[in-house]
Order: C-alpha cells, then sequence, then structure tokens
C-alpha cells in the first residue's frame, strides 16, 4: 500500500515539474501570438483585455468584445508608437516579440513573476483621418489557464498611463 501511494505522490509531482518546465520553455510562434487587437477572437474564458476605438466616422472598429474604449491622442501616431514601445520594453520579464513602432503595430510577451506564465500583448496604433489624431487598440491575454485575476486589464491601463498626457477629446 505504501508503495502504491509513493508512486502516486511521485507520479503527481513528476507531471507538475513536466508542466512548469513546459510553460517556461514555450516557444512564442509569431505567426500565433502577432494577431490584430482589432479582429482577434476573444477568448471563451475570462483572461483577457481589450481596447479599442469606438469612434463614431471611425473605420477600425471590432466586432469582438471591447473591455474598455480607446483614448484619442493629440500626437502623431509614431510618437504614441515609441513611447508605448518604450514603456512596454520597460516592464519586468517583457520582450516584443513581432512588429516595430514604425510598422504601428507590435506584439509582446510578458510572464509572470513565479511560474512564468506567459501572456500576450497586441497593440495597433492607428491615425485618425490624417488630422494629427491617433488612437490605439490593444489586446492582452493569457496562453495558459481559465482566469487572470485581472491581471490583463490591469496590465493594459498600466501600460496606457504613460500615454494620458497625450489624450485629447475626438472632434
Amino acid at each position: 500500500m505504501r508503495m502504491i501511494i509513493l508512486f502516486s505522490v511521485l507520479t503527481i509531482v513528476g507531471l507538475a515539474a513536466v508542466a512548469v518546465i513546459f510553460i517556461r520553455f514555450a516557444s512564442h510562434p509569431v505567426e500565433v501570438y502577432h494577431v490584430d487587437p482589432l479582429t482577434a477572437p476573444t477568448p471563451e474564458t475570462p483572461n483577457s483585455f481589450r481596447v479599442a476605438p469606438v469612434l463614431e466616422g471611425f473605420d477600425p472598429v471590432t466586432e469582438e468584445r471591447v473591455d474598455l474604449p480607446a483614448p484619442v491622442y493629440e500626437a502623431n501616431p509614431a510618437i504614441i508608437a515609441k513611447a508605448l514601445d518604450e514603456f512596454a520594453l520597460r516592464q519586468p520579464r517583457t520582450i516584443r516579440i513581432a512588429g516595430t513602432p514604425e510598422q504601428g503595430w507590435m506584439t509582446y510577451v510578458q510572464t509572470s513573476d513565479r511560474m512564468r506564465y506567459p501572456d500576450y500583448v497586441s497593440v495597433l496604433i492607428m491615425d485618425i483621418a490624417n488630422e494629427g489624431l491617433t488612437t490605439i487598440a490593444i489586446f492582452s491575454r493569457s496562453r495558459f489557464g481559465y482566469g487572470d485575476l485581472g491581471v490583463n486589464e490591469a496590465r493594459v491601463r498600466r501600460w496606457l498611463q504613460p500615454l494620458e498626457s497625450f489624450e485629447t477629446t475626438f472632434p
């Protein structure tokens, strides 16, 4: 009986170790995770958060769930893209896996502190009718698990904070 219990415990510990190793060393295929934050499907699990423009008269709107309407910035899209990219790359355990500020479309991976669970953050910077105004779409989502305890929402709100000085109202 003791041998069965010991074997069961060792099996569970071994499986947990394999899962941790898989999560920590999982690859980040660009073709899978570099998505358009306006059109990427919203997961059925509650572990994502999306900011997108919901402006009347502005074409790029999403048919997916929008958790927070995107701000409008009185600045050139290149300035907003560069500022956001610099901020994102200063965040702990964050790397850009695709895109550039010059393209205005970037995807980052940020891993959790202890377990190194990867979350993907896709960002699209958009010019509003060449009027010197810019808006943004951000889609942050977890790769593993069901819930996220509000981590994706908190991240997106934190990433938007450095851009607040550029905010304006859309005419």
